[in-house]
């Protein structure tokens, strides 16, 4: 049995992160505009109810974040290529279907720079900065079809511990105990 560590006895997670080819950094409120750009993208954000049709539904987005960041010590980044800086994707902590002691973890990255990795480069390396942080578990949502994000879940050694169906259909349930 995982018990919730309280937010007390956990770690804040650190606000930038690097990898061999990511940077990692927090989002702040002037990341919107740029953030916008690819949230209002339907080829890229696929997510939820789908593209962003309005810059201030981009800025609720990051002030949401930043209160989790804030109360409950977990992240929510913009991945920049390391070489270019460009804004290629996010990756985060967030409350999920679970809490904020067992959260979830997401990510997108830009329809153009898909299949290169960086989902799972970046998906790594905030798993290990939950690990750092005193996180106990972590879960992932994962619809079916998703077949890039069932194989990222399986790379960071996520398993399947029940399916759900919504009314968007059949939710698979991964977690991985850290």
């Amino acid at each position: 049995m995982v018990i919730a560590m309280p937010a007390a006895a956990r770690s804040p997670m650190q606000p930038a992160l690097t990898t061999p080819r990511l940077q990692l950094k927090a989002f702040t409120s002037a990341d919107a505009p740029e953030l916008h750009e690819f949230f209002a993208d339907p080829q890229t954000h696929t997510v939820g109810s789908g593209p962003f049709t309005s810059l201030a539904q981009t800025e609720r987005w990051i002030a949401n974040r930043l209160i989790v960041q804030r109360d409950h010590g977990l992240c929510w980044y913009a991945l920049r290529d390391s070489a270019s800086g460009r804004l290629i994707g996010n990756c985060g902590m967030l409350k999920g279907r679970a809490s904020y002691g067992q959260p979830e973890i997401g990510y997108e990255i830009r329809a153009s720079d898909r299949r290169q990795g960086y989902a799972a480069e970046a998906a790594q390396a905030v798993i290990e900065q939950c690990r750092t942080a005193g996180l106990a578990r972590v879960w992932a949502s994962i619809r079916p079809h998703n077949t890039g994000s069932r194989r990222i879940a399986a790379q960071l050694g996520m398993h399947i511990h029940r399916t759900e169906s919504d009314d968007r259909g059949d939710l698979n349930f991964y977690f991985i105990d850290l």
